[in-house]
């Protein structure tokens, strides 16, 4: 009995690690400035919260699967969350979620290893699909073209749309002089047809925080600085549904 229960345990949370692995490592050099203006909505907009808290969401909800036992209803599990978590965010997202696809398939997800943010959020119906959405960049700029260490390149972009997007993800990744790998994801929230601006600013200032042992630091030395720039339709990279690259842009700027 032991050893299917440590068994049970083992799975569970091998599962957490599979999901807390898949969130990606946010640069400090890189920021978002401007995005796409939010589109109407006649409704409260869950997405963004539903993606920014997945990791949290899945934790606890797989640590009550433990804890709690037999789980019959939504409120047995969603209950379980907002007292553990605390969150009122996570106590909502939980009930609207689970509620709309029915207590089953809500801990079927769950369970499911290598899950991304954006799919799970889609499949509890809380993230808008558009399989049939596109993107394609139109302009792409980096200014300045070269500078010294401590200055701030802009990368200015934009694209359009002819049939709308799905949620997806914006991804910004810079490949360095010595080796050090820079990446940012951005959420997109679905969109309408149209055209859009996006400008990212990238410090290239080491930083003073940033300890060698613990992590690889950024130096920022003089050469050049390769840019490449994805949007997706879901996550970028993933094998599950509703994912798919829209578009890629590459480009350079030198520290010199």
């Amino acid at each position: 009995m032991y050893k299917v229960i440590g068994l049970i345990v083992l799975a569970v949370f091998g599962s957490v690690a599979a999901h807390t692995s898949k969130i990606n490592v946010q640069s400090s050099h890189i920021r978002r400035v401007s995005l796409p203006l939010k589109q109407g909505n006649n409704g409260i907009d869950w997405c963004p919260e539903c993606v920014d808290t997945f990791s949290d969401l899945i934790y606890f909800v797989l640590d009550g699967i433990i804890e709690e036992g037999i789980i019959n209803t939504c409120d047995d599990i969603c209950d379980y969350v907002t007292e553990k978590s605390g969150s009122p965010i996570l106590a909502i997202i939980c009930s609207v979620g689970c509620d709309i696809v029915g207590i089953n398939e809500f801990i079927k997800l769950a369970k499911e290893v290598d899950l991304d943010p954006i799919y799970f959020c889609e499949s509890l119906k809380v993230c808008p699909l558009n399989d049939n959405g596109d993107a394609k960049f139109k302009s792409f700029v980096i200014l300045p073209p070269h500078a010294p260490v401590y200055s701030t390149f802009i990368i200015d972009f934009a694209y359009a749309s002819i049939n709308g997007t799905g949620t997806g993800q914006l991804v910004i990744n810079i490949q360095t002089v010595d080796g050090v790998e820079l990446s940012t994801t951005f959420l997109i929230e679905a969109l309408k047809p149209g055209r859009y601006a996006e400008r990212i600013a990238v410090d290239a200032s080491p930083d003073p925080d940033c300890d060698p042992s613990v992590e690889q630091c950024e130096e920022w030395f003089p050469g050049v600085y390769n840019v490449t720039v994805m949007i997706c339709n879901g996550e970028c990279g993933s094998h599950h549904p509703h994912s798919q690259l829209y578009d890629m842009v590459k480009g350079s700027f030198r520290i010199d």
